[in-house]
């Protein structure tokens, strides 16, 4: 892999900031479903609002790819990822909210791993205009 540089420094950091939290947030799904399968029933509630968090962080993931690839049309693969994981993670509430959990747990898991590897590659990209600070 070669480490060709990315015009839009900006919609390069932004994307890195929202695949940080997005992978952070399916760390805490994990938690909580974790908690949820000890029998912690009352941890369905605030699995259930982060599920959204997640959602909408994914969202936004998909908008900074966007703004990657506009920037840098051979730079595919972002986009790529974020709109797969965004599919995923519209199938994985329609599982959870249809208590189909082998399913539900398996794509979860599955969604961690992705959204990690989504996170860790675009830290790999460099930006061609880095951001300088004032001495």
């Amino acid at each position: 892999m070669t480490a060709r540089g990315v015009n839009g420094g900006g919609a390069l950091t932004l994307l890195r900031l929202v695949a940080a939290l997005a992978c952070l947030e399916t760390l805490v799904q994990g938690l909580l479903a974790g908690m949820l399968l000890n029998g912690d029933v009352a941890s369905i509630d605030p699995h259930g609002v982060n599920a959204y968090v997640f959602e909408l962080l994914v969202f936004l993931q998909v908008v900074a790819a966007v703004l990657v690839w506009r920037g840098n049309r051979r730079l595919t693969w972002p986009l790529k990822a974020a709109i797969g994981i965004l599919a995923a993670t519209f199938t994985q509430t329609a599982l959870g909210l249809a208590s189909s959990l082998a399913a539900h747990v398996t794509l979860g898991v599955a969604l961690c791993a992705m959204q990690t590897v989504l996170g860790v590659r675009a830290f790999t990209l460099r930006s061609d205009h880095p951001v300088t600070t004032p001495a």
